[in-house]
Order: structure tokens, then C-alpha cells, then sequence
């Protein structure tokens, strides 16, 4: 046993003694595809291109084999046992920049807009080579791409000291045990050792949670919900009613542990009742029907507005009347007719009635005339003798009157306020011979003879 030892270290001696005599050892490195330049590493000065010769002296040696559009490949060439080195380049189509933990952020050193998250594709054609990679949780570390990299280039983030508290609503109040506030989510706590911290928000439940070395890093944390209920109202400012107990006004919040009936009221809307309970929704809407309320004016204005049969008097127009149903109502003003019309709860807001002023209140002035001029105008009987036409005559009403003429026929005529200014009534001539007629102041009627 102890012999061959010694016969293997005079073999090995003998291979160095060889080595030390000749000096150097030759290697060829070759590469597909051919004419890839060699480095020397930490060396920018080309050797040569492949297939290239390289002598070897004491020390291994490692170099860089290099081609456009191909990834670089770094080889050891060992003095102990040269061997010509053969290397197959692959081909560079894309170099994505990698994460440990994916999905890191990353930002253009110098840069504070965000270019993307790993796994990201570089662009070898930008002139930006340095990187700040980001993740919750972990320590930032820049990095800058190399101009031939040998493969995609991954980023190992070393994790921080302390987990981000992440709540669901955000803005929970964090406190430590001991009571003492310690800032709002989302929050970095310590987390080389575990702790304990309480998440506080109003209108949740309050919740413990314990962070340590290995808690997951953003810790995400949902609140429940304590059953609050706000109640908004359409109109707002609505009164809001409990078994008879005015609660107060929309918006109006309410800690709900039991199903609550409650009436929410405002003037000339209709009441509503609704029911909340421990798992209605957070805010609940509540829109009020308005109660039909319809102006009533009249043209003109100051009449009295009646229900139909004139025996209720609601006010004088203008007056606002609310009408649920059809409501049949009438309107009043001296020296107008009487104005009857119906309303619905589907009309319009604002009514205009107009008003028409009454024949026998009508006070004008008539022009009577005949064809031909000069008859005498009588009152009906002819008893009574006005004058001769053309006669103007107030009339306040219907009138009528006997217009005689000698010649002519007797004529009864009857003028009205929404007569014409000048009435001109044609005369018929009397046929009769040797017929006079007079008037019988007697029998107060004409009478021939």
C-alpha cells in the first residue's frame, strides 16, 4: 500500500517536473458559432477569436468567450490538465432581469416613476443599465445589467427586519399592547422576534394579531365589521322615528344588535317605514315620496277657491291644496261666473283657472240705431217712451226694446252687454192701407184702427 503511494507522487512529480521543464501548456479554444472573441477575465482586451491558441504558465486562467447576440460564456482552463476547449454559445433573443421574491418593482436609478415589475424584459437598445428593485418587505438593491450577460440576470432581495401591517378598511389605528398608539396602516412593525399589536378602527371590531420571523410580509389584515348602520334619507334632515321615539334626524347612525323598525317622516312627504338589521348594508337609502301638493291661482287673482258645492272655503287663490284623488273644486268672485274644475294627483304643480266675468255685471253703453233713423224707441208695451234712434242707453244686462215708425212695422229688439257698440235694426214698411198705427197708452199695446 505504502508503495503505491509513493509510485503515485513520483508519477504526479513527474508530470509538474515536465510542466517546470517545457514552461508552458498549449490549449485551443474553439466556440459555435466560430469568431467569438476571447477575454481574459476582468480583462476588456480581446486575445483573439475563435478558434484561438492560449498558452498556459503556472496558474489555471479563466476567460471569457464573447459574441454579439449570444450569451457570454466563462471558462476555467486548468494548468494541472490542459484540454482543448470546444464552447457552444447560446442565443441571445431576450434577457429578462429576474426576482427572488417575482413581482419586485423596478425603477430607473435616479428615477422615481416605476418602469415595470420583474420579470422584466430588457431592452438592450436604452441607455439605462441601472436598476432599483423593490418589494414589500424586503431590502431595495440596484443593480446594473452587463453588456453580455451569460444568462437572465436574477436578483436575490434579502428580507427586512419588520413586516408591513396591510388592513381591510385601510387606515386601522395600530396600538401596542401596553396602550400605546404606534401609527396607521399600512405600518412596518418589527419581526426579528414575535410581537403582539391590536388593530383599532371605529365602527369595527377590535382585533390581536402576532407578527414574527416568519409571518408572510405584506400581512394582510380584514376587520369585522361592528353592525353600525347610517340611514340617509331623501330629502335629508327627515325625523327618524322608534316605537313611538324620536331617534333624531337623516343622516342618522345606529348601533343595530336586533332587528329595528323605525319611520322616517319630513313635512309634505309621505312616511316610510323600513326595518334595519345587524347584516343590512353599512349606510341605507331611504327616497321619500312627495305628497301631491298642486298652487292653485285664477286669472284674476283674490278668488275664493271652494270644494265642489261651494259649502267648504279652502282659502283665496293663490292657495296650495294637496289632492291625493281626483277632487272636484269650484272658484268664487264677485262679478264672475262660477268657475267648477277637477284636479288630479297627476297634474300639473301649478294651476291656472282663468275666470269669466259675468253677463249681468257687465256695464256698457250701446248705440241703437234703425233703418231708417227717427222710429221711437219704447220700453216693451209701449207705455213708456225713451227717445228717438240713434239713442245711446246703459245696459247693465239684457234689454229689450219696441221700435215704431210710422209706415213701417212695429219691431221688438233686445240688446246685451256683449253687444256690439252701435246696433243698427232694419225696419219692415207696413203694407196696410188706410192702417194707422197708435199706441194704447191704455192697454200699453200698439192697436190699429
Amino acid at each position: 500500500m505504502v508503495k503505491k503511494i509513493v509510485l503515485n507522487l513520483i508519477a504526479t512529480g513527474s508530470l509538474a517536473a515536465a510542466f517546470l521543464v517545457s514552461g508552458c501548456a498549449s490549449v485551443t479554444v474553439s466556440s459555435t458559432p466560430t469568431k467569438a472573441n476571447v477575454y481574459y477575465k476582468a480583462s476588456d482586451k480581446p486575445i483573439g477569436a475563435t478558434p484561438v491558441k492560449l498558452h498556459l504558465y503556472a496558474n489555471a486562467k479563466e476567460i471569457v468567450v464573447r459574441k454579439d447576440g449570444y450569451f457570454s460564456q466563462t471558462v476555467l482552463l486548468s494548468t494541472i490538465d490542459p484540454k482543448n476547449i470546444s464552447v457552444e454559445l447560446k442565443r441571445r433573443d431576450k434577457v429578462l432581469l429576474l426576482s427572488q421574491p417575482t413581482g419586485a418593482e423596478l425603477f430607473v436609478e435616479g428615477q422615481e416613476q416605476k418602469v415595470g415589475k420583474t420579470p422584466y424584459l430588457l431592452d438592450y437598445k436604452k441607455p439605462f443599465r441601472t436598476f432599483k428593485v423593490s418589494s414589500p418587505g424586503y431590502a431595495s438593491q440596484t443593480i446594473t445589467i452587463p453588456e453580455d450577460p451569460e444568462s437572465n440576470v436574477m436578483v436575490e432581495l434579502k428580507r427586512e427586519a419588520s413586516v408591513s401591517l396591510v388592513s381591510k378598511p385601510k387606515n386601522v389605528e395600530i396600538f401596542s399592547l401596553d396602550g400605546a398608539k404606534l401609527g396607521v396602516t399600512p405600518f412596518a412593525v418589527p419581526a426579528v422576534e414575535e410581537g403582539t399589536y391590536e388593530l383599532r378602527k371605529e365602527g369595527y371590531y377590535s382585533l390581536q394579531v402576532t407578527v414574527g420571523p416568519e409571518t408572510e410580509n405584506p400581512y394582510v389584515v380584514e376587520l369585522e365589521r361592528e353592525p353600525i348602520i347610517i340611514v340617509y334619507s331623501d330629502p335629508e334632515d327627515a325625523i327618524v322615528v322608534h316605537r313611538g321615539v324620536t331617534l333624531g334626524k337623516t343622516p342618522y347612525r345606529q348601533l343595530v344588535k336586533e332587528d329595528m323598525d323605525l319611520e322616517i317622516s319630513i313635512d309634505r312627504y309621505y312616511t316610510k317605514q323600513i326595518t334595519i338589521a345587524p347584516d343590512s348594508p353599512r349606510q341605507v337609502s331611504v327616497k321619500l315620496d312627495p305628497k301631491p301638493y298642486i298652487m292653485v291661482k285664477s286669472s284674476p287673482a283674490g278668488a275664493d277657491l271652494y270644494r265642489s258645492g261651494g259649502v267648504e272655503l279652502i282659502g283665496k287663490t293663490p292657495v296650495e291644496v294637496l289632492v291625493e284623488k281626483d277632487t272636484a273644486l269650484e272658484i268664487h268672485k264677485p262679478g264672475y261666473d262660477i268657475k267648477p274644475f277637477m284636479l288630479s294627483p297627476n297634474s300639473n304643480n301649478e294651476v291656472v283657472v282663468p275666470l269669466s266675468q259675468s253677463l249681468a255685471s257687465l256695464d256698457k253703453k250701446v248705440l241703437i240705431d234703425s233703418d231708417p233713423s227717427g222710429a221711437r224707441v219704447y220700453r216693451p208695451g209701449g207705455a213708456e217712451l225713451i227717445g228717438t234712434t240713434p239713442l245711446e242707453q246703459q245696459v247693465h244686462g239684457e234689454r229689450t226694446f219696441e221700435l215704431q215708425l210710422d209706415g213701417f212695422k212695429t219691431k221688438i229688439v233686445t240688446v246685451a252687454p256683449d253687444s256690439a257698440d252701435n246696433v243698427v235694426f232694419a225696419l219692415a214698411k207696413d203694407d196696410s192701407a188706410g192702417n194707422v198705427t197708435i199706441s194704447d197708452p191704455l192697454l200699453n199695446t200698439p192697436s190699429s184702427f
